[in-house]
């Protein structure tokens, strides 16, 4: 996909703030046009139509959705000696970043992909495959656990990772309602954590 730059980055930054706010269908390129500040003709420059500025949007998401989640080696590493505690809460990554540009365009497309669940099947496929990547993320780790005798081999991976994802879409609720939300910050954040680390904890040696 092309990078962002110039108008292209304008359209598409507003697009994403009025989508995520007002919905997809009731956001028109007129109206992009009109708080960028250039004439509507001028965004088919750059964009085909606004299907096509959705279609880029999921397309972004899925490009840097992982950016800042942690190397499966580096988690295999930690499984060895953290404690839960200290374990589970490198599972639930965010999309915080240096370029708050950024940061913001991936919590208001995910709140888009959130809203568009039921009457886009794309959102719905991307929603699909990112539990599906996490959810083999999750596994994938705890297995290396069990590999060296940290984790008990009849421990659920499976149910616990669906426990534990279904717990990363309730942090991404928080997440992209409140863009400057840091995990963690909440008292019911923090309970998730706990209850998580408590979980794994019945299963480490």
């Amino acid at each position: 996909m092309d990078e962002l730059t110039g108008t292209k980055q304008l359209i598409f930054d507003t697009f994403v703030e009025m989508t995520s706010r007002l919905g997809y269908e009731n956001v028109s390129t007129r109206e992009i046009a009109e708080k960028v500040g250039i004439k509507a003709a001028s965004i088919y420059n750059h964009f085909e139509n606004k299907a096509k500025i959705l279609e880029f949007a999921y397309d972004y998401f899925a490009k840097h959705q992982y950016d800042n989640r942690l190397p499966v080696d580096v988690m295999k590493k930690m499984i060895e000696t953290a404690s839960p505690q200290e374990f589970i809460p490198m599972f639930f990554y965010t999309y915080e970043n240096e370029d708050q540009k950024k940061y913001v365009r991936l919590i208001l497309i995910t709140k888009i992909i959130y809203m568009r669940l039921f009457q886009d099947p794309m959102a719905n496929a991307m929603f699909a495959e990112t539990n599906t990547n996490n959810a083999e993320y999750v596994i994938n780790v705890l297995k290396h656990g069990i590999d060296v005798g940290r984790v008990d081999p009849e421990f659920d991976l499976a149910t616990f990772a669906d426990v534990l994802i279904g717990s990363m879409e309730v942090m991404g609720i928080r997440a992209f309602a409140n863009i400057n939300y840091e995990v963690g910050e909440l008292a019911q954040s923090q309970r998730i954590l706990a209850l998580q680390a408590r979980l794994l904890s019945t299963a480490m040696k």
